[in-house]
């Protein structure tokens, strides 16, 4: 009994070490998230104004960063160098679900989001 009381123990503390949180969202991504649902082939003048302010705050992470890069420097899709560091963060199971989502729309944005995607959107605007 002693011993697997002591296993479950080191199960545990290993499972509390090794489990990393997930990032939260930020105030960025809901940015992100309203820019995206009004694209139309480009950002606005605005937006990339938006999107500059997410780029020089030292409170957006790298992940962030990158998105906010990509949006704008979007001509009706994003680069192939930034589909693929969106495609990462799609796929990075350590960054928020709103965050991966993000990523992925933008990503597979051509000329303008999916009915379906500025949903996705809205819901990640509100913070869903």
């Amino acid at each position: 009994m002693r011993n697997v009381i002591s296993l479950s123990i080191a199960v545990l503390v290993t499972l509390l070490i090794d489990v990393q949180p997930a990032y939260a969202d930020t105030s960025a991504v809901s940015t992100m998230a309203t820019i995206m649902i009004s694209l139309k082939h480009f950002p606005g003048d605005a937006d990339k104004t938006a999107l500059t302010a997410i780029l020089e705050s030292g409170d957006s992470s790298d992940a962030e960063k990158s998105i906010a890069m990509a949006i704008a420097k979007i001509q009706h899709k994003v680069t192939a160098a930034d589909k693929e560091k969106l495609s990462t963060i799609a796929a990075d199971e350590h960054a928020s679900g709103s965050l991966r989502e993000l990523a992925a729309i933008v990503g597979g944005t051509n000329h303008m989001p999916s009915a379906a995607d500025i949903e996705k959107l809205q819901g990640i605007a509100a913070g869903d």
